[in-house]
């Protein structure tokens, strides 16, 4: 049995031929694609770097010793409380301020009747939530980032100043 040749077709193989250069990439396609292989590298390189730098057998041994000693210090400082006192001072709790019970009423009262110039050494005396409530009571904006003295020159100017300046006029005026 003999066997049977096949007859080579021109016309199909460069057809087939076209096809698959109509496959291959174009410029664009190997720009972004040389782009996206130097970022692969890069990555590659900066996980080779983070691996380098992680610690080996050697330094492994020698960090947990060192935690061994430090706890063993530690729990000898258990039978010298004189001795952790000194090394290790205790850390004391912060204290919350004492709420002040002032009655915004009566104080918008009294400074009502006090006189101009005495205004400002009074209100500065005041503690920065009593001026924050007068304030409110004042219908002025402020804020708790707002500093004592801010708060001391608003309510003093749009509080007191402002409206006895508006008394004093409407007085002439009448």
């Amino acid at each position: 049995m003999a066997k049977k040749k096949k007859s080579l077709n021109i016309h199909d193989a460069l057809s087939k031929i076209k096809e698959c250069i109509s496959l291959l990439p174009g410029d664009d396609e190997k720009q972004s694609m040389g782009e996206g292989i130097q970022e692969i590298i890069t990555e590659l390189d900066t996980l080779r770097n983070n691996i380098a730098q992680l610690p080996d057998e050697p330094e492994q041994r020698q960090l947990s010793q060192s935690i061994n000693t430090l706890v063993s210090f530690l729990d000898s400082l258990k039978e010298k409380p004189h001795l952790a006192d000194i090394i290790l001072p205790k850390l004391k709790k912060a204290r919350k301020a004492k709420v002040s019970s002032v009655n915004i009423d009566d104080l918008f009262k009294y400074l009502e009747e006090l006189p101009t110039d005495q205004l400002m050494g009074e209100l500065s005396r005041h503690k920065k939530n009593t001026l924050l409530e007068l304030s409110s009571r004042l219908n002025i904006t402020a804020n708790s980032k707002q500093t004592k003295d801010v708060l001391v020159d608003k309510i003093f100017k749009l509080g007191f100043a402002n409206k006895r300046g508006y008394d004093l006029l409407s007085d002439r005026q009448v």
